[in-house]
């Protein structure tokens, strides 16, 4: 996978929602396969949700 470098300076606005929307994508991708795989919507937001706090705070997944 690869994601394109910022075209905006760190504290823009813009950087933030330029990372966002390419993001986006992958996430929705993520969420949609395990829907699709039959877990609740709610359930893949929550994985989501708590992958990100993980990696915040930078524990080992699992």
């Amino acid at each position: 996978m690869e994601i394109p470098a910022p075209t905006h300076e760190p504290g823009e606005m813009q950087r933030t929602m330029e990372c966002e929307e390419l993001i986006h994508p992958l996430i929705d991708t993520i969420v949609t396969a395990a829907v699709a795989s039959g877990w609740a919507l709610d359930e893949a937001l929550l994985a989501v949700e708590e992958a990100v706090k993980d990696i915040r705070t930078a524990k080992p997944a699992g």
